[in-house]
């Protein structure tokens, strides 16, 4: 094997799984809020109703994430991932043929399945076997493409929408996820370096574990049974409830206080530009400063973040909410695979990130609606946002007892 290229394979590995994200999360998870008022309001659909699509495909995720596990480290990850932007693109696309939730249901259905092969469990997995030396900052250029994607399609989908209606935003976003995603799965991604004939980047330590075979952690077995788990997922599952249950309500709260459309997008628009930054710092703090303190960086200021929200009629406090919550919400995709890794190990990571990841989509099956059936409810989303700042506070203990008793950390 040749442990040096003039340009390692695994920063293409990047490239690749950044547009990946870019296009399948910066799209279908960070632009969702744009749509909710439009699509509502012009079908006649409740707020909760609308959004209980994105809890539909959110769950087909969950239960496919461990098969994608399984079929991800048996298969060519090449085979597996085409497939799966494909039906993630096209099912995108045909929700602007929707004229009933019902359709929306049963597309939300293909999008979760699509989405399960296309971007979190294949990025995070490829990232882990790719890098051992600077993992936490690869990992957080990759996720910033959330950011990089939410920045800009946001507004875009707000004009879109504006000049075109929901319904050309929909079939143009569902183009420009296939254009990026679908000949990223055919040419670029490999899911380790031997596919390549190389090595981890990490210099001896990734040549010892790679010429004795060996890699650290436990079972996928070994681990279900285990308390660090069940602790981990915990953590994972209330920091994805919070998470969302604001993220894609932010647009139709601040026009609800006031703010027009334009403005609540470009204030998406700065949230996603932080959440780049963020991404990035993210995983450069984990690399420098451990786990554990980046950690509990990310959840305080997602804390203080949800707590701006009530005073956010103000301008001036709209706006250090969406910087502050941008750089924050690094913690619901770049901290989550780290923490696995380190504590669970790489044996089984794609497996094991794979049943870890229910807990992610769980918590995005949730929170998303929730938010709406609450502002159905009590015509507010002040009761979602106390309610979110409570789980955040759990998830933040949770995580300490995480890292400071598991055995690995």
């Amino acid at each position: 094997m040749q442990s040096q290229q003039k340009i390692f394979y695994g920063w293409w590995i990047v490239v690749g799984a950044f547009f990946l994200n870019f296009a399948g999360i910066g799209i279908i998870m960070n632009s969702m809020g744009v749509f909710v008022k439009p699509v509502s309001e012009s079908m006649g659909f409740t707020r909760g109703g609308f959004t209980l699509y994105f809890t539909i495909a959110a769950l087909a995720m969950m239960v496919m994430a461990p098969v994608m596990g399984k079929l991800l480290e048996r298969y060519d990850i090449r085979v597996v991932m085409t497939i799966s932007t494909t039906i993630m693109a096209a099912s995108f696309a045909l929700f602007s043929q929707c004229r009933t939730l019902t359709q929306f249901y049963v597309l939300a259905v293909f999008l979760g399945v699509g989405s399960a092969g296309s971007h979190i469990i294949p990025v995070s997995m490829m990232i882990t076997n790719w890098f051992i030396d600077r993992r936490g900052l690869a990992m957080g250029i990759v996720f910033a493409a959330t950011g990089v994607g939410g920045m800009i399609f946001n507004p875009l989908a707000n004009w879109i929408i504006l000049h075109h209606g929901w319904q050309a935003a929909y079939l143009t976003f569902g183009l420009i996820i296939g254009v990026l995603s679908i000949p990223t799965a055919i040419f670029i991604v490999r899911a380790k370096p031997a596919d390549k004939g190389l090595l981890p980047y990490g210099g001896e330590a990734a040549l010892a574990r790679q010429t004795t075979g060996e890699q650290e952690g436990v079972t996928a077995s070994t681990a279900i049974r285990g308390g660090a788990f069940w602790l981990l997922a915990a953590t994972i599952l209330l920091i994805a409830v919070a998470n969302m249950g604001v993220l894609h309500h932010i647009v139709p709260y601040l026009t609800d206080i006031g703010f027009s459309s334009t403005t609540a997008t470009a204030l998406m628009s700065l949230h996603m530009a932080m959440l780049i930054v963020g991404k990035v710092l993210a995983g450069s703090l984990a690399d420098r400063l451990g786990l554990l303190k980046s950690y509990l960086v990310c959840m305080a200021g997602l804390i203080v973040a949800i707590l701006l929200l009530y005073g956010a009629q103000f301008l001036w406090v709209a706006v250090v909410f969406s910087v502050l919550f941008g750089f924050s919400i690094a913690v619901r995709t770049v901290l989550p695979p780290l923490m696995t890794a380190k504590v669970l190990g790489q044996k089984h990571f794609a497996v094991i990130y794979g049943l870890l990841n229910i807990f992610t989509t769980l918590g995005t099956a949730v929170g998303v609606p929730l938010s709406g059936f609450i502002y159905d409810w009590t015509k507010s989303y002040s009761l979602a946002f106390a309610l979110y700042i409570g789980l955040c506070l759990i998830a933040a203990v949770a995580g300490i007892v995480l890292m400071t008793r598991s055995r690995r950390s």
